[in-house]
């Protein structure tokens, strides 16, 4: 359930050329690490699904393009994001924040609290809006910089930051709370 399988360049050749079980193979191949992404990411079944049949559609109308076969794997990762991008943009709300510096998290912080026992990362990501969600995904889990990410959901450097920020602050004011943490109460 990873990117990083290897699909035959075999494979790769056949499918560019339209052959129709290649690309039955590479969807076979792709589907569990598509849908987990975009499951990951959105946290709704139904719309990871619909991720996964949007990145199967534009991997078949465009293979053909494809000018460098070793990065397929890369490539359908890229195609995943901008399309569970695509979908949170086109629900979200535009909400316009100002300075709000005193939300900076050092590196520390954040590895900190994402290695904490008492966090279940999974589970307390869940809460998260899609937006939040994506930033801290791509900002502590896929490790791109805010002016990254910022340039990848199309918000300011300054936005992202704030984002995460809030979204941190929020997932470590639940991992305190023993009704959250799975400490029991009174501990």
């Amino acid at each position: 359930m990873s990117f990083h399988q290897n699909c035959p360049k075999k494979v790769i050749n056949k499918a560019k050329k339209g052959d129709k079980f290649a690309l039955t193979q590479i969807y076979e191949l792709y589907k569990a690490p598509i849908f987990h992404l975009a499951f990951q990411m959105l946290r709704d079944e139904h719309k990871a699904n619909d991720v996964l049949q949007t990145v199967m559609l534009k991997v078949i109308n465009s293979i053909k393009s494809l000018s460098n076969i070793t990065t397929f794997n890369g490539w359908i990762k890229r195609i995943t994001y901008n399309t569970v991008i695509d979908i949170i943009r086109a629900n979200q709300k535009l909400v316009d924040i100002g300075d709000e510096s005193e939300f900076d998290y050092s590196e520390d912080d954040i590895v900190n609290n994402l290695n904490s026992p008492s966090w279940d990362l999974e589970q307390f990501l869940s809460i998260l809006s899609e937006r939040e969600r994506l930033v801290v995904w791509l900002y502590a889990v896929e490790g791109l910089s805010h002016s990254e990410v910022a340039e990848t959901t199309e918000v300011s450097e300054q936005n992202s930051r704030i984002i995460f920020s809030r979204a941190m602050k929020s997932l470590k004011s639940l991992a305190e709370d023993p009704r959250y943490s799975g400490q029991q109460v009174g501990e």
